[in-house]
């Protein structure tokens, strides 16, 4: 099926895509670029859903942003949990 295709997982074993993320999540989402991005993405959501009406593209933007924002607290504490 053309969807298994897209898991990441087999391409690639599990504790390097954990890996790939928690990397991700410690130098490009963190400080500086972390609230870059964030701005960026809400702004984009804003102007996306006022100016050209398009709530879904913009809701994929705050999605994008939330993720941004709380997804490397999120990894600490599934981190802290499991070991």
């Amino acid at each position: 099926m053309p969807i298994e295709k897209l898991n990441p997982l087999h391409y690639m074993g599990q504790a390097e895509y954990t890996g790939f993320w928690q990397k991700l999540f410690a130098t490009l989402l963190y400080g500086f670029w972390g609230r870059f991005f964030f701005v960026a993405l809400v702004v984009t959501a804003f102007w996306v859903g006022v100016r050209q009406r398009n709530p879904t593209l913009a809701a994929i933007c705050l999605l994008l942003a939330a993720i941004v924002a709380y997804g490397g607290g999120v990894m600490n504490l599934v981190r802290s949990f499991t070991g």
